[in-house]
Protein backbone atom coordinates (compact mmCIF):
# COMPACT_ATOMS: atom_id res chain seq x y z
CA UNK A 1 0.00 0.00 0.00
CA UNK A 2 1.18 3.45 -1.16
CA UNK A 3 0.14 6.83 0.43
CA UNK A 4 -1.67 9.07 -2.25
CA UNK A 5 2.03 11.23 -2.17
CA UNK A 6 5.02 9.60 0.03
CA UNK A 7 6.25 13.05 -0.32
CA UNK A 8 3.44 15.28 0.76
CA UNK A 9 3.65 17.46 3.24
CA UNK A 10 -0.06 17.26 4.43
CA UNK A 11 -1.08 17.09 7.99
CA UNK A 12 -2.86 14.65 9.99
CA UNK A 13 -5.51 17.02 10.47
CA UNK A 14 -5.34 18.00 6.56
CA UNK A 15 -5.74 13.79 6.07
CA UNK A 16 -8.95 13.46 8.29
CA UNK A 17 -10.46 16.42 7.01
CA UNK A 18 -10.13 15.28 3.16
CA UNK A 19 -8.88 18.40 2.13
CA UNK A 20 -5.49 18.70 -0.77
CA UNK A 21 -6.07 14.42 -0.35
CA UNK A 22 -2.96 14.39 -3.56
CA UNK A 23 -0.55 15.64 -0.85
CA UNK A 24 -1.17 13.42 1.53
CA UNK A 25 1.88 11.49 2.85
CA UNK A 26 -0.99 9.17 4.92
CA UNK A 27 -3.22 6.29 4.30
CA UNK A 28 -5.87 5.77 6.79
CA UNK A 29 -7.06 2.83 8.71
CA UNK A 30 -9.28 2.22 11.47
CA UNK A 31 -8.85 -0.03 14.41
CA UNK A 32 -11.92 -1.68 14.97
CA UNK A 33 -11.50 -1.71 19.06
CA UNK A 34 -11.49 1.87 19.05
CA UNK A 35 -13.98 2.78 16.20
CA UNK A 36 -17.40 4.15 17.37
CA UNK A 37 -19.45 3.80 14.68
CA UNK A 38 -17.29 3.29 11.58
CA UNK A 39 -18.39 5.38 8.38
CA UNK A 40 -18.66 2.87 5.54
CA UNK A 41 -15.94 4.32 2.72
CA UNK A 42 -16.74 1.06 -0.05
CA UNK A 43 -17.21 -2.59 0.47
CA UNK A 44 -13.73 -3.10 0.12
CA UNK A 45 -11.57 -4.42 3.18
CA UNK A 46 -8.52 -5.48 4.02
CA UNK A 47 -6.14 -6.32 7.31
CA UNK A 48 -2.56 -4.89 8.29
CA UNK A 49 -0.51 -6.81 10.20
CA UNK A 50 -0.26 -3.80 12.57
CA UNK A 51 1.62 -5.56 15.47
CA UNK A 52 4.12 -7.00 13.15
CA UNK A 53 4.29 -3.60 11.52
CA UNK A 54 5.22 -2.09 14.14
CA UNK A 55 7.70 -4.58 15.78
CA UNK A 56 9.58 -4.12 12.26
CA UNK A 57 9.45 -0.42 12.45
CA UNK A 58 10.70 -0.32 15.69
CA UNK A 59 13.47 -2.58 14.94
CA UNK A 60 14.30 -0.03 11.95
CA UNK A 61 13.34 -2.09 8.83
CA UNK A 62 10.96 -0.10 7.72
CA UNK A 63 12.80 3.63 8.64
CA UNK A 64 10.38 5.68 6.06
CA UNK A 65 7.11 4.51 8.07
CA UNK A 66 5.07 5.30 10.84
CA UNK A 67 2.56 3.99 12.60
CA UNK A 68 0.16 6.67 14.30
CA UNK A 69 -2.26 4.68 16.88
CA UNK A 70 -6.24 5.81 17.13
CA UNK A 71 -4.98 7.73 20.07
CA UNK A 72 -2.04 9.64 18.35
CA UNK A 73 -4.22 11.37 15.94
CA UNK A 74 -6.77 11.74 18.75
CA UNK A 75 -4.43 13.71 20.64
CA UNK A 76 -2.75 15.55 17.51
CA UNK A 77 -6.47 16.64 16.56
CA UNK A 78 -7.32 17.75 20.06
CA UNK A 79 -4.42 20.01 19.86
CA UNK A 80 -5.70 21.64 16.98
CA UNK A 81 -8.83 22.00 19.10
CA UNK A 82 -6.85 23.73 21.79
CA UNK A 83 -5.14 25.90 19.26
CA UNK A 84 -7.90 27.15 17.77
CA UNK A 85 -10.04 27.52 20.85
CA UNK A 86 -7.48 29.85 21.67
CA UNK A 87 -7.22 31.70 18.67
CA UNK A 88 -10.92 32.06 18.99
CA UNK A 89 -11.30 33.28 22.72
CA UNK A 90 -8.71 36.03 21.49
CA UNK A 91 -10.17 36.89 18.41
CA UNK A 92 -13.62 35.78 18.16
CA UNK A 93 -13.98 35.94 14.32
CA UNK A 94 -16.78 34.35 12.18
CA UNK A 95 -13.39 33.06 10.34
CA UNK A 96 -11.87 31.18 13.77
CA UNK A 97 -15.06 29.95 15.07
CA UNK A 98 -15.41 28.34 11.79
CA UNK A 99 -12.16 26.47 12.37
CA UNK A 100 -12.75 25.98 15.96
CA UNK A 101 -16.15 23.78 14.44
CA UNK A 102 -13.99 22.53 11.73
CA UNK A 103 -11.47 21.45 14.46
CA UNK A 104 -14.09 19.64 16.49
CA UNK A 105 -15.20 18.15 13.94
CA UNK A 106 -12.07 16.65 12.73
CA UNK A 107 -11.44 14.93 16.07
CA UNK A 108 -15.35 13.71 15.93
CA UNK A 109 -14.73 11.78 12.66
CA UNK A 110 -12.00 10.78 13.62
CA UNK A 111 -12.81 8.99 17.24
CA UNK A 112 -16.20 7.87 15.32
CA UNK A 113 -13.56 5.71 12.74
CA UNK A 114 -11.00 4.80 15.20
CA UNK A 115 -8.66 6.24 13.06
CA UNK A 116 -5.26 5.24 12.75
CA UNK A 117 -2.62 6.91 10.46
CA UNK A 118 0.42 5.27 8.19
CA UNK A 119 3.00 7.76 7.37
CA UNK A 120 4.98 5.41 4.29
CA UNK A 121 4.33 2.23 2.53
CA UNK A 122 3.15 -0.98 3.69
CA UNK A 123 4.75 -3.86 2.23
CA UNK A 124 2.55 -6.62 0.86
CA UNK A 125 3.77 -8.93 3.81
CA UNK A 126 2.00 -6.92 5.79
CA UNK A 127 -1.51 -6.88 4.39
CA UNK A 128 -4.08 -9.93 4.55
CA UNK A 129 -6.65 -9.01 1.53
CA UNK A 130 -9.38 -11.30 2.58
CA UNK A 131 -10.46 -9.02 5.55
CA UNK A 132 -13.93 -8.38 4.63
Amino acid sequence: MVPPNLEGTGSVQTHVRGSNPENSPYISATDPQAALNPKDYGGNQIEIDVKQLQKDIDAGELPNTKFLTSQEVAAELQSKIDAARVRYSTNPSRKNAESLDNAVRDLGSAVRDGECLIKGCVPAKYINSNGG
